[in-house]
């Protein structure tokens, strides 16, 4: 088993600064996103004021994007009350509210099972890195510029502790919108 990433993390703004900032990334920037024709039509006629459209304003943003939270993380776990192993860690903070990372090798449920903004997520220990996949995840986008994804995409999440920085490295896979 890996380190254990329970407390609270401070989010750094070096890499990504633009997709935290308003109003986000340019429309038609697609730099470095493996978008087929689907997503470049359904992004280049997005229109970005919909978020103020009343209807919209409290839809939180998906697992996919919402870990670009706002200052700070908090992980926390579920025990197993047998055992007082960790069966789940909570990550809260993010856009999408508290994410359920189940540790204790439960199976993703059917394809026909409910999305969620959280998704359902699995985590394993491959050495000191915590993989998270997450399936059943309800459609979004990627960025602020209208690139979206399909509610049959997987996020893969890949998380290390580097002496006191937990790194976070992700990829999105959908077969909709994604090459």
């Amino acid at each position: 088993m890996g380190f254990n990433p329970s407390g609270m993390w401070t989010a750094m703004y070096h890499e990504d600064e633009l997709e935290r900032t308003d109003p986000g990334s340019p429309a038609g920037d697609y730099l470095g996103i493996p978008i087929n024709d689907d997503a470049r039509l359904r992004a280049d006629t997005w229109d970005g004021d919909i978020v103020s459209v009343l209807q919209h304003q409290c839809i939180p943003h998906s697992a996919v994007y919402a870990m670009r939270a706002p200052s700070a993380l908090k992980i926390g776990t579920i025990n197993d009350p047998g055992s007082g192993e960790i069966a789940a860690f909570i990550i809260d903070g993010t856009y999408t509210g508290p994410r359920t990372i189940w540790m204790d090798g439960r199976p993703h449920p059917s394809q026909f099972a409910p999305h969620t903004w959280a998704g359902f997520s699995t985590g394993v220990w491959e050495g000191d890195t915590l993989r998270i996949e997450t399936t059943h995840i309800k459609s979004g986008y990627l960025r602020r510029n209208g690139i979206a994804f399909s509610d049959q995409a997987r996020l893969t999440e890949f998380l290390d502790l580097h002496d006191k920085s937990l790194t976070l490295t992700r990829i999105a896979e959908d077969p909709v919108y994604l090459t």
